[in-house]
């Protein structure tokens, strides 16, 4: 299911490959419609490696044989947030990849993308959120 505002797109998702990948391109479009198109690749590529993260390593809920996830992703005074909840109370783990790993690098990715990156517990689960604000420094560089 999909919701959308004026600045504001929910969508309740059963994951897959192709839904991730439907969820991507819809939230690019999104904040291109919103005046945001120098984010809306960051945002896309955020709203892909949460989804997935949730896919291939969440908990599913209530005995559930599908993986759920809702991604809310909203214009914020200077900029966008995103944020990805699921079912699972696990927090997502920040990995060090070596450099024949095809995977693991997601949230390294994001938080140098991102101007914030947190975890947050979210009952029954958690919240994943990451905001781009314009004409700050990057989460990265700001711990530098």
């Amino acid at each position: 299911m999909t919701d959308t505002k004026a600045g504001q797109l929910r969508m309740e998702l059963e994951l897959s490959p192709k839904s991730i990948h439907h969820a991507k391109r819809i939230a690019m479009e999104s904040v291109r419609l919103w005046g945001a198109d120098e984010d809306s690749a960051d945002v896309g590529l955020t709203v892909a490696e949460l989804l997935t993260n949730v896919l291939q390593h969440a908990l599913p809920a209530d005995g559930r044989e599908t993986k759920v996830a809702t991604c809310l992703v909203q214009r914020v005074p200077g900029g966008i947030a995103v944020v990805v909840h699921d079912d699972d109370s696990t927090p997502p783990v920040l990995r060090v990849s070596d450099h024949e790993s095809l995977g693991g690098r997601g949230l390294q990715l994001i938080s140098a993308l991102a101007t914030h990156f947190s975890v947050a517990p979210s009952f029954p689960g958690k919240d994943v959120t990451a905001l781009f604000l314009r004409g700050r420094e990057t989460a990265s560089n700001a711990a530098a």
